[in-house]
């Protein structure tokens, strides 16, 4: 056996490290012979590598297989985690997901476009229909719209800062809460 199949067994064999050990091994003793069968009628290992393709890819197979072999046989705490999951992310990542999206990416170009108005509106290029004001009858001075637009885009850029922000942290939460459901991710 070459040092490429060996290595690819190797590896193999290191991401079935959820899977109990006879299953392991059972798993490295079939691609193994499945290798030296191809061997034996004439195929190149680089050949029969290839077709066996990324060893994650197979490894992710045989775990799935093992769940589903595994059925009924699945534990409360198990069924109890998907149950979580599921009722968890379902229904609020239909609230959550668009609304931070749209505060994030909404009021991020709004405080681009304030910003650019204080700057148009301080140089005065014929931008008397820019207005700015602190409630009624109580306009900003023309040399003032830099610093006024600066705060109140700092004040939106910030908030729209903050939702992206939340968006990150409930994406990163739904990825890690959806690789626990995943097959062959927990422990056994």
């Amino acid at each position: 056996m070459s040092p490429k199949t060996r290595a690819y067994l190797e590896k193999l064999y290191q991401l079935l490290q959820k899977m109990p050990e006879d299953e392991r091994l059972d798993a490295i003793r079939e691609i193994e012979s499945h290798i030296a069968e191809g061997v034996a009628n004439g195929q190149s290992e680089d050949a029969i590598l290839a077709r066996l393709g990324d060893p994650r890819m197979l490894a992710k197979a045989y775990r799935s297989e093992y769940m589903m072999e595994k059925g009924r046989g699945r534990s409360f705490k198990d069924v109890m985690i998907m149950a979580g999951f599921y009722c968890s992310t379902g229904l609020l990542s239909i609230m959550v997901i668009p609304v931070l999206a749209t505060i994030a990416y909404g009021f991020g170009f709004c405080a681009v476009l304030v910003l650019l108005a204080g700057f148009i509106r301080t140089l005065g290029i014929g931008a008397t229909w820019i207005q700015m004001s602190l409630g009624p009858g109580m306009e900003v001075p023309t040399e003032w719209s830099m610093v006024f637009s600066t705060i109140v885009g700092g004040i939106i850029g910030g908030i729209a800062y903050v939702s992206w922000r939340g968006l990150r942290l409930y994406m990163s939460f739904l990825s890690a809460s959806y690789k626990k459901v995943l097959p062959g991710s927990r422990a056994m």
